[in-house]
């Protein structure tokens, strides 16, 4: 593609799909200009990589007619159909035989800490449920519905009813957004974290926190401190608070619009001092053993800050595999040692949430096209292998 044309083309996009929205009700509006957004990225993506965007913008031209026709549910199908002409277009840049993941062939060694994962019942809720994490009172389970970009996705909490059963208390009030509002953790005074795009687009803010009470979220706000990236394309994917407040757990992302999977995503500690959260200057060698190449994210921390969860991916010999691992040490000073596979937990599966007293672990899986949370069990006869440092049963 000529420049002057790529030019042109990348004007006109950004022309059309950031005007025409203002007869839209306030929540259309604002999913319709968070679609828009995304597709303009990506149509400068496929112009970028010397693709023909025309079909997509061809979709596009077609929007704000309908906004000023007062259609908005038309104007979003059509952005929904962008979209798909959009990523079909980005496919022919990625090769059959090449996986979206970074490779790894490493030896991983193996563990049945956690055993028996079954299905959780969330009764009065259907959909899918993912990013579980359980409160460290045991008795509400938070999640969100698909994260698939074109879904308003949503934070949502039920309360406990039996050990593998909870009712839904529907959308979490006072948590969410237009935007996407996902991946819960509280710490044990009520401190809630969550991950928000709300403002991302502005500030490069994704980690914002309130006050947990049984009525739901008051005064919701960014983290204050400085754990913000600050390189576009970067972004706080999601995190997990210490029970004490004390110590943020990070899953950072690199982003290449169009691209099916992150190109990089490690794991990063943030301290707190003086009620704002600081990266720590140790964070790389804390995380050494544990960021090896592969993408890292959906961290957990269990209570005595010993025992690291968290989601890996990676291309693997036998293809692509998603695992959950744990990563332990002897003392809150050292570093994560290498890291171990939950073996018994097969399957599309991510997002570990452990309870305080560690005895049971929520996490989702893909089963069939939809994402279900499942519990495993503590495996007490393991422990002292995979953490010689805790008593068996503490």
């Amino acid at each position: 593609m000529k420049p002057p044309r790529a030019l042109f083309v990348l004007l006109l996009a950004a022309c059309i799909v950031c005007t025409g929205w203002l007869i839209a009700q306030r929540n259309t509006q604002h999913r319709l200009r968070r679609k828009a957004a995304e597709t303009e990225t990506e149509i400068r993506t496929v112009a970028a990589r010397g693709g023909d965007p025309s079909p997509i913008l061809a979709v596009i031209q077609q929007v704000k007619p309908t906004l000023d026709a007062g259609n908005p549910r038309l104007a979003e199908a059509l952005l929904d159909r962008a979209h798909n002409l959009a990523s079909q277009a980005l496919q022919q840049f990625q090769p059959d035989n090449q996986s979206p993941l970074p490779i790894d062939a490493a030896q991983e060694k193996q563990t049945n800490l956690y055993i028996n994962p079954q299905p959780v019942e969330i009764e009065g809720y259907k959909g899918s449920a993912m990013e579980p994490f359980i409160s460290p009172n045991g008795q509400y389970l938070f999640f969100n519905n698909d994260n698939d970009p074109r879904t308003d996705t949503n934070l949502y909490w039920a309360r406990r009813k039996g050990t593998r059963s909870f009712r839904s208390l529907g959308v979490l009030p006072g948590a969410n957004s237009p935007s996407l509002d996902a991946v819960a953790s509280l710490d044990a005074s009520g401190h809630f974290y969550f991950t928000t795009l709300r403002t991302y687009d502005r500030t490069m803010n994704s980690i914002y926190t309130g006050d947990f009470t049984q009525d739901g979220l008051t005064n919701v706000h960014p983290v204050p401190g400085d754990i913000s990236p600050k390189i576009p394309g970067t972004v706080n994917m999601d995190v997990s608070i210490s029970p004490d407040g004390q110590t943020l757990y990070i899953s950072r992302a690199v982003i290449v619009p169009g691209a099916p999977a992150p190109r990089k995503s490690e794991l990063i500690v943030a301290v707190q001092s003086q009620g704002a959260f600081h990266l720590d200057p140790n964070s790389a060698q804390i995380m050494h053993n544990v960021n090896d190449g592969a993408l890292q994210y959906a961290p957990c921390i269990s209570a005595d800050g010993l025992e690291l969860y968290f989601t890996r991916a990676s291309q693997r010999p036998t293809g692509p595999g998603v695992r959950i691992m744990v990563a332990t040490r002897h003392s809150a000073s050292q570093p994560f040692g290498e890291p171990e596979v939950l073996q018994p937990l097969v399957g599309f599966v991510e997002a570990p949430s452990i309870s305080a007293d560690r005895k049971e672990m929520f996490f989702h899986k893909k089963v069939g096209d939809k994402f279900l949370i499942y519990r495993a069990e503590r495996n007490t006869k393991s422990e002292s292998k995979v953490n010689p440092s805790h008593p068996l049963g503490k």
